[in-house]
């Protein structure tokens, strides 16, 4: 990696100019690590520093973009009575989720790195069951994610949506074209549908495009976030759809517009598998 300092036409500041004493930080404060998985962002908050703040307007202060440190939600990796860890998280707004799919491998690495956990094989305890996790050494994981279950398909604003559940449910559209899926205005196309009567607890709505039979195109609007960079339960839900139409064939590299996981699913019955990395981006302290 390089020092900011080694970067071509960094521009290097004299020792003289700094201060040698930074301020004492008086106010309270809390400690935060900020992770990512293919571009999907989380602040990851250890429990003691957790204990006793409200997480929902946590959530909502940390995530914003502007006013906060900026993040897709929170994730805080819980003591748990049935598993190694319970992942607790919430969306940017504030609203918790049952299932993140770079989430929990975020979540897993840190516990594993932090020694909140052991061993190359975690499970974590989610809204949507007990998760299974096989840590790798370059910090990626495989998750095993359960069966997929299937609704029927809506019709919706001019798009054809298949619903499909990942312990969090999804509605995934498939366009005919990778023009048509990259030219979207998700939030004018994706907020409608996730809102929608149909969705009782809203919905996360991908849209995708299969390149081959290997290999799909997929944009999100996130349930409670927005428009997001990658998501590895809409992968998985965007998966599963194109494997059940007959558009491509096990295993499925989805790319996203922040990188690719792989989804392995063997079908009807059979868990899902999900492999993709979980990489650092930053720590520091909030003021509170």
């Amino acid at each position: 990696m390089l020092l900011p300092s080694t970067l071509p036409g960094a521009l290097l500041i004299p020792a003289r100019n700094l201060s040698s004493k930074a301020p004492e930080l008086e106010s309270p404060h809390m400690r935060f690590t900020k992770m990512h998985g293919a571009g999907n962002d989380f602040i990851v908050i250890d429990p003691g520093e957790a204990e006793g703040a409200g997480l929902p307007e946590l959530a909502r202060r940390l995530c914003d973009r502007h006013f906060g440190v900026g993040a897709d939600g929170i994730l805080v990796p819980a003591p748990s009575q049935v598993a190694d860890l319970k992942m607790v998280y919430l969306n940017s707004d504030g609203s918790p989720s049952e299932m993140c799919g770079n989430g929990i491998r975020c979540l897993a690495r840190y516990a594993s790195d932090y020694e909140l956990a052991e061993g190359e094989a975690l499970t974590v305890e989610t809204e949507a069951g007990i998760k299974k996790i096989m840590l790798y050494e370059d910090g990626s994981s495989r998750v095993e994610m359960g069966p997929p279950g299937f609704g029927g398909e809506v019709e919706l604003y001019g798009f054809s949506f298949l619903r499909v559940s990942i312990g969090n449910p999804h509605a995934v559209a498939f366009l005919k074209s990778e023009k048509e899926v990259e030219g979207l205005d998700l939030k004018e196309v994706g907020s409608p549908v996730e809102t929608n009567p149909l969705f009782p607890e809203k919905t996360n709505v991908e849209f995708a495009h299969a390149r081959g039979p290997g290999e799909v195109r997929m944009r999100i609007w996130e349930r409670g976030v927005g428009e997001t960079l990658a998501s590895g339960s809409g992968s998985c839900a965007t998966a599963a759809a194109a494997i059940r139409q007959s558009l491509a064939k096990s295993p499925v590299r989805v790319l996203l517009d922040g990188g690719s996981v792989e989804v392995e699913w063997a079908g009807e019955g059979t868990s899902m598998y999900m492999k993709g990395p979980a990489e650092y981006i930053c720590q520091g302290e909030l003021l509170l």
